[in-house]
């Protein structure tokens, strides 16, 4: 027998419309608004912005294509060091702790994911980049220079490769999160079956990670596009030189590093905003695309696995 949708229901549902549509709405108005700011310098130089890499504004001479393979670059670099960090926690909080030393653990993740971000950019800047160039970029340097990506001799510790890492180390909480409450939503029978068969920990942490890697892989593309926007932590360690280069140990630039630093004085020069609009645009619309991929993953592994 169906049952019936009482008064508290509508009600209850209809309150919840006028937010989401708000929400929506932000969303939206927020794409028009960056979309609408940018024609103008797509219009006037085309491919060309992001075909090149220059910031003279006094000579009306923009290219994009440094900050914009440097959001790249440093987001490769945050993931895969997220990822260093996310496998092992996951495992360890999931299959290795329990009671208190499990609560420890969690809380000790959920608080670094609520640390402000400005407090990684100081730390990155006044300690870690020091310490990643003496303790990483010099010896890769020293040993693999011949690999391009190793090439350039570190000056300073500001760098794209600080700059990724520093943003990696910042997104191991929203990382390890996701592929932490994936595994756990492995069915219970799934690992019962594992210990059936007389499968050891190491050999039912290996089959269920195995069966999460979708999830996994979504969790990763989701933070990749989350990275793509970090702006204070790139801002105090990635060098904010447009130089372009092939090697990660030389200064670079950011999308969200150019706007934050060109943004305030943009108004003073033609196409400038406009311009600096655009690189916002590239960024969003890759972040965009990237969320949903890495949604729709997650949305078809829980169908398949859990349910």
């Amino acid at each position: 027998m169906a049952m019936g949708v009482s008064r508290k229901d509508k009600i209850f549902f209809l309150s919840l419309i006028p937010p989401s549509i708000t929400l929506l709405g932000i969303l939206v108005v927020t794409v028009i608004t960056i979309l609408s700011n940018s024609l103008e310098s797509l219009s006037l130089y085309g491919l060309s912005l992001i075909a090149s890499s220059i910031w003279d504004p006094e000579n009306l001479k923009y290219g994009l294509l440094a900050p914009i393979l440097g959001s790249i670059t440093t987001s490769t670099l945050a993931i895969l060091t997220a990822l260093v960090f996310s496998i092992p926690l996951t495992i360890l909080i999931a299959e290795y702790s329990s009671g208190f030393v499990k609560n420890v653990l969690s809380s000790i993740v959920e608080l670094m994911g609520g640390i402000p971000t400005i407090v990684y950019a100081i730390w990155a800047s006044t300690y870690f980049a020091s310490l990643l160039k003496q303790y990483v970029m010099d010896p890769l340097h020293a040993y693999f220079s011949i690999i391009p990506l190793f090439s350039c001799k570190p000056i300073t510790g500001f760098s794209i490769f600080t700059a990724g890492v520093s943003i990696g180390v910042s997104i191991v909480p929203y990382v390890t999160s996701m592929i932490l409450e994936a595994y756990q939503n492995i069915p219970q029978a799934l690992r019962e079956a594992c210990l059936g068969i007389g499968c050891t920990k190491y050999e039912s942490v290996k089959v269920l990670m195995s069966l999460a890697k979708p999830a996994v892989l979504a969790s990763l593309i989701l933070g990749f596009a989350r990275s793509l926007g970090e702006t204070t932590i790139a801002v105090a360690t990635v060098g904010n030189s447009m130089y372009l280069s092939s090697c990660i140990f030389s200064p670079g630039i950011t999308v969200s590093a150019l706007i934050a630093s060109q943004f305030a004085n943009a108004y003073l020069y033609k196409y400038a905003e406009s311009v600096l609009y655009a690189s916002a645009l590239f960024i969003l619309f890759i972040a965009i695309v990237l969320s949903f991929v890495g949604l729709s993953m997650l949305i078809k592994w829980r169908v398949k696995v859990v349910v």
